[in-house]
Formats: structure tokens, sequence, C-alpha cells
């Protein structure tokens, strides 16, 4: 029996492998309320502002969401230093870079993506015929020299994650320049700050302050971690004009629930709640960091919301036994990183938790 038939370039697309969920842990093991450290989550919740609002937004949801995303982008451009015009919103970063792959890929086109990033932008680029040409890093950071080497008339795109996912190192501002100022400017650069809020490190630059001289550059951005609403994706790109233009042609004229849009607007003005985020994250990493040495491991120095922990031959085994203590961690196998735990930053108790489940395994 004839079938449709998927474009030929579909069969390279691995699926994307999310973290393990606590209803599984709780399912296999037995246990009454696993702790989840694997999907870099924000372990104080929502923010309080974004469920007031939605509380006090949900007899509209039978009436479609602003298609402009209007009030939204407009706390968005005050967040980010930026005007309205140059700020789209999407269904989580996941769309943004969707539409972004969309808008400005080709078959036969190429995208540079970085050896040991966020799988997505390889999935992404794949969906639209492109070839995704892999770049080195050096001592898990991103390695802007061989981005610059590997670049050619064919590369459409450059996606990095800055900081970076799944090491946790973050480009200087000096590196972020050396690119940008060294790709054509026919090349977009993709700038994924997902993770900016968290950073630490005195010279990061933001892409947002980019736009201006770089027109070739556009960044994305997530309330998925700072501001506690993963579930109800909002994401933004912030670029020129012309490229907002372009993927405002192309998104689904509602991709924003009216609810996300009332919370992420809301969110965006809990400075308070972003504030303890940063605290609580800052003070899970440098516990850590301490407790993780007195074991005899060692972590890559992180600035983000999560950190990666080598802890060696055995890992996979160490893995499975902290599952079976309620404790969920992300293997880095799949990365190629066999040696390696990923571990979000939870609330105190729970990476306590974390570190007696790992103490006792070792």
């Amino acid at each position: 029996m004839r079938q449709p038939r998927p474009a030929p370039w579909t069969e390279k697309i691995p699926a994307y492998v999310p973290g393990t969920s606590k209803e599984t842990i709780a399912g296999r093991y037995g246990i009454k309320d696993p702790i989840k450290l694997a999907s870099n989550e924000n372990p104080l919740g929502p923010s309080p502002l974004a469920v007031q609002v939605m509380e006090s937004s949900m007899a509209g949801v039978h009436l479609y969401p602003d298609p402009d995303a209007m009030e939204l982008r407009a706390a968005a451009a005050a967040f980010f230093g930026r005007r309205s015009e140059e700020i789209l919103a999407g269904n989580g970063s996941d769309e943004i870079i969707d539409l972004l792959c969309r808008a400005y890929l080709t078959p036969g086109r190429e995208v540079i993506v970085p050896g040991l990033t966020f799988s997505y932008y390889r999935i992404a680029s794949l969906v639209c015929g492109a070839e995704v040409v892999p770049s080195g890093m050096k001592d898990f950071r991103i390695d802007v020299d061989d981005i610059l080497r590997k670049s050619s008339e064919k590369t459409g795109i450059v996606f990095l994650a800055n900081p970076n996912n799944p090491t946790g190192t973050c480009l200087a501002e000096e590196e972020i320049l050396r690119l940008c100022n060294g790709l054509p400017p026919e090349t977009l650069i993709v700038l994924d700050e997902a993770y900016a809020a968290f950073v630490r490190q005195n010279d990061f630059l933001s892409a947002a302050e980019l736009i201006d001289s770089h027109p070739n550059v556009a960044t994305v951005h997530t309330l998925s971690k700072s501001h506690g609403l993963a579930g109800l994706r909002v994401g933004f790109c912030v670029a020129c004009e012309p490229i907002i233009s372009a993927l405002a042609r192309i998104k689904p004229p509602f991709n924003v629930n009216i609810l996300a849009l009332k919370a992420g607007a809301a969110a965006l003005l809990d400075t308070d709640f972003l504030k303890k985020t940063l605290e609580i994250t800052w003070q899970g990493l440098d516990y850590l960091y301490a407790e993780v040495h007195k074991l005899g491991l060692s972590c890559v120095q992180s600035q983000t919301n999560f950190v990666l922990v080598r802890v060696g031959d055995g890992c996979s085994r160490v893995y499975e036994e902290l599952l079976k203590r309620g404790i969920i961690t992300r293997a880095m196998t799949s990365f190629g990183l066999d040696e390696y735990l990923r571990v979000s930053i939870g609330l105190p108790r729970e990476n306590e938790a974390f570190i007696r489940a790992l103490r006792e395994v070792l």
C-alpha cells in the first residue's frame, strides 16, 4: 500500500530525549516523592506574580490570545533594554529556534553547532534539510577559532548557547566579539541565552547589546529557568527588525497561549523572585562544588543553574543507584560523556539529599 513519504533528510533526525520524570521513578521504585535534579527547572516553582495573574485570567481562556503578544513584548522590551519591534514571543525558545531555521535555511545550507551543546539546534536544522557541521570544544568550552575555520559561504546559521548546555561554560566578551566580527554579515549568528541570568563571570556580554552593531545577530531567551515558567513555554527572539519581521510572517497566528502571555509579562516584573532564584542557585552551586570535591570528584565550573560532575568509571551504575534512592540526575552518555552526570541546582535540602545519596553510592 502506498503511503506519504517524508523528506529524505528526516531519516537523519534523532528524537529529542528529555530527562526522566518524577512520575516514572515513583512508579518504577515505589518512591513517594523523588527529587528531580535533571532538567534545570527552577526549584522555587513559578513566579508568584505569574501565578496570581494566571488565576485572574482563567475566565478568558475561551478567547484567542493576542497574536502579536503586545503586552508580553512590551514587558520583554523593558527587561532586555530593547524596543518591542525588536522582539518576537514564542512558545518556548524551541519554537524560536524552529522559526529561525525555517526562515534562514534551505536544503544544502550548512549550520555550525558545537560538539557538546543543546541537541535541538541539530534537530531543527536537519528538519530544514541543512547539513550540520560540528565544531570543536576546548576544556568543555566552545572553540570560537574552530567555528571561524569551519565557516564558509555555505554557512547559513551558527548556533551557540552562551552559557552552554550541558557544559555550563560561558564565552567571554572578547570571544563573542571576535566571532561576530569574523563571520560574514550573510551568516546568521544565533546566541541562545537561556541561562544568561545565572552568569557570575565578569566578562559576559549579552548579545542583546550587539544588535545595533551586528544586524546578523539574533539572541534567544526563555522564562523556563530564571522565572519558573517551563511548563507554560515562554520564549523570545531579540534581534533587528528585519529578522523579527521575517519570523513574524511565518509563525503560527496564536503561538503563545493566553495564560502564558499574561504570566510571562507578570514574571518579567517579579524582580524579587528573580533575586531569590539567583541567590539559591549560586549558593547551591558553591555548596555542590565544595561537597563534590570532598568526595574526591571534580566539577566543571558553571555559569548556569546546573553543574557537570565527573563521577568517572561506573558512572552509569552511580546514575542508576541514585535513581533507586529517588534522586534523578541527567546521564551524559548521549553526549559521549560517559563519566559525567549533569546535576541541576535544587533547594538546599534537595542538594543535601543528592550529596548524601552520592556518598552512599560511592
